[in-house]
């Protein structure tokens, strides 16, 4: 089956780390990186590259390399969204890593407007998207509110997403799945609570 991604996460490093779902859960993991093919669509899906540059990608080194990044960046945002430190600095040694295989460079050109200033990265060696997502990384690390970085606070469900609402009141990863089925599962603990026996002979003794 085709995995479907999610791109709730406001920032295209977070939205790498949702791909692996469900830690810890007793059942294992959902992990929407399994193939080459998977890989090569996420990248694609995510706009970090267009259709011709990912079916030139090599499926297994794309594969490895976002798995490897996904991992060292849950181990950076993972501890934040919890209000923790991160536990060791592995993950930001792999996160330089791979910052090292790219560098920005940066251009002036004259247009109609008059001067424009553009920055693009360059990959040292093979093509490996992984680098502008670990660019993406830099930039929102660099900015980071720790506050905002947020995992969803449905219990059954752990995806990450960094809230730019101007109150950061965000709860959800998406409200219209999350948002709503916790809201439901509430109410209805809700509801048979107020039906219990011990409940209704209160409300009577109350009425009475």
């Amino acid at each position: 089956m085709t995995p479907s991604f999610e791109f709730i996460g406001g920032d295209v490093s977070l939205d790498l780390v949702n791909t692996l779902m469900h830690r810890g859960h007793p059942a294992g993991a959902d992990d929407l990186l399994q193939t080459g093919h998977d890989v090569r669509r996420w990248f694609q899906e995510a706009g970090v590259v267009s259709a011709r540059e990912a079916d030139a990608l090599d499926a297994e080194s794309a594969l490895y390399g976002a798995r490897r990044l996904r991992t060292a960046l849950d181990q950076l945002y993972r501890p934040l969204s919890r209000r923790d430190a991160p536990a060791t600095s592995t993950g930001l040694d792999t996160l330089n890593a791979v910052l090292a295989q790219g560098r920005e460079r940066t251009e002036v050109s004259l247009t109609p407007q008059g001067f424009a200033r553009s920055t693009r990265l360059e990959v040292l060696g093979p093509i490996d998207p992984s680098v502008q997502v670990a660019h993406a990384a830099a930039a929102l690390l660099g900015r980071l509110q720790p506050a905002r970085l947020k995992e969803c606070e449905n219990p059954d469900c752990d995806l990450l997403f960094y809230d730019e609402s101007r109150n950061a009141s965000r709860r959800w990863c998406a409200m219209q799945s999350c948002g709503n089925v916790t809201k439901q599962a509430r109410h209805r603990s809700s509801r048979r609570a107020r039906q219990a026996p011990g409940a209704q002979v209160e409300a009577n003794q109350r009425d009475s």
